[in-house]
C-alpha cells in the first residue's frame, strides 16, 4: 500500500510540474503552498479540527454579489427564477401537502436528506443536489427549481457541495459552529420565506434574510442562526466554490481529496502509511 501511495504521489508531482508549465496563470503555486501548510500541520499536530486558509485567496466572513461576476450571475439567476422557486417550494411545504401521495416509492430520509440536527423536524434539510447530481426527490418535486440550478451547477463546490431547501421552524436556535476547515467554498442563502425575528451571525456580524435576495458568506468562520419569529423561515442554500479559485486549482483539489484526503473530508490522515506519504509529498514540494 505504501508503494501504491508513492506511485500516486510521483504522478501527482509530475502533474503539478506539467500544469505549471502549460498554465502559468492557473495559480498552481497557491495550491502547492496550501498543500505544504496542511501536510506540515497534519504531521505536527494530533488536532484533526485545525483550520486552514487557502493561500492567496480572499478570506472574510461576508461577500457581496457585486464582489465577483460569478456571484452576480448566481444572484441574478436566482432572482429571475424566484417565482418558480417560490411556487414549488411553498406548494411542497404547505400543510395540505402529502409527501407519500406524490412520491410513495421514496423513504422520508430520501425526500428530506440529512437533517442538520439528527432527526429534528424543526430543521429540515431538503436536498436538491448532492454528490455531483440532482436527487430523485428534487427531479420529482421541484423540476423548475432543478432547471434554474442547472444553470449554476458549474459553480457548485465540487468536493462536498450541496443545494437544498432549509426550513427553520419558529423557536429554533442553531448554536455557533463552523461547517468547514478551509475557506474553499461560500454559502449562498436565497430567501424564500423570511419572517421577522430571524437572523444569522457570521464572524461577529449579524444580517437577516430578505425574500428574493441572496446572502453570501464563508462557512469556515464561526456562525449561528435563529428564528425567534412566529412563522417558519425557508431559504434555498447553495454551496459554491470560492470565486477566486481557477479551474486548474479546483481540479487539483478534487484529486488531492480523492487520492490523499489532504483536506480531511473523510477524517484526515492517520497512521504510518499516511505519514510516509505526507513526508514524501512535503520533501518533493520544497
Amino acid at each position: 500500500m505504501i508503494q501504491a501511495n508513492s506511485t500516486k504521489i510521483t504522478f501527482f508531482l509530475w502533474l503539478l510540474k506539467v500544469l505549471k508549465f502549460l498554465y502559468p496563470k492557473g495559480n498552481v503555486h497557491r495550491f502547492e503552498e496550501t498543500i505544504k501548510l496542511i501536510a506540515r500541520q497534519t504531521l505536527n499536530s494530533s488536532d484533526k479540527s485545525s483550520k486552514f486558509v487557502y493561500s492567496g485567496i480572499t478570506h472574510k466572513p461576508w461577500y457581496e454579489s457585486d464582489d465577483y461576476n460569478i456571484l452576480r450571475f448566481v444572484s441574478d439567476t436566482l432572482k429571475n427564477g424566484f417565482n418558480d422557486i417560490e411556487d414549488e417550494c411553498m406548494a411542497y411545504f404547505s400543510p395540505e401537502h402529502s409527501v407519500h401521495s406524490i412520491v410513495p416509492k421514496h423513504k422520508p430520509s430520501e425526500i428530506f436528506g440529512e437533517s442538520f440536527k439528527d432527526k429534528d423536524e424543526s430543521w429540515k434539510y431538503n436536498l436538491i443536489w448532492t454528490q455531483g447530481k440532482f436527487t430523485e426527490a428534487a427531479l420529482s418535486l421541484f423540476p423548475k427549481t432543478v432547471n434554474i440550478v442547472t444553470k449554476l451547477k458549474h459553480f457548485i463546490y465540487p468536493l462536498a457541495g450541496e443545494v437544498a431547501f432549509l426550513v427553520m421552524e419558529p423557536g429554533v436556535v442553531i448554536p455557533p459552529h463552523a461547517d468547514s476547515q478551509i475557506n474553499l467554498s461560500l454559502n449562498c442563502h436565497f430567501g424564500i420565506k423570511t419572517p421577522e425575528g430571524c437572523g444569522i451571525k457570521v464572524g461577529g456580524e449579524t444580517r437577516s434574510w430578505t425574500k428574493g435576495e441572496t446572502l453570501f458568506f464563508d462557512n469556515s468562520f464561526t456562525h449561528e442562526a435563529w428564528n425567534k419569529g412566529q412563522e417558519k423561515r425557508v431559504v434555498l442554500i447553495l454551496d459554491l466554490s470560492h470565486p477566486e479559485l481557477t479551474k486548474i486549482e479546483k481540479t487539483l483539489l478534487k484529486l488531492a481529496t480523492k487520492d490523499f484526503n489532504l483536506l480531511g473530508i473523510e477524517g484526515g490522515y492517520n497512521g504510518t502509511q499516511d505519514s510516509h506519504s505526507l513526508k514524501k509529498l512535503l520533501k518533493n514540494l520544497k
